[in-house]
């Protein structure tokens, strides 16, 4: 079962349109409106919003942003701990 060039969403059996242009590549379109918007309109899925790409793009994204943001705690809760210790070490030496 192909893939919609534009959207990656899948295609049933006996619907969309196949595009093959002259240099060979073969479009698969699940219907006229992705294909006006990849051919006629020039846009990109990954940046239109229904599509399956941007979707797909939008949760690695927010699950980088949860996986930094955790580790980010980490490290700042580190760094006052060292900075805590360092600023008790010269009172203890005194």
């Amino acid at each position: 079962m192909p893939f919609d060039s534009f959207s990656k969403e899948p295609i049933p059996p006996g619907r969309g349109i196949m595009f093959v242009k002259k240099d060979g590549t073969i479009f698969y379109f699940k219907n006229s409106k992705t294909f006006k918007n990849m051919l006629k309109l020039g846009r990109e899925g990954r940046l239109i919003k229904w599509t399956n790409k941007s979707i797909a793009i939008e949760q690695k994204t927010k699950q980088k942003e949860t996986k930094e943001s955790a580790l980010a705690k980490e490290i700042e809760e580190k760094l006052k701990e060292k900075q805590q210790q360092k600023q008790q070490e010269p009172k203890d030496k005194k």
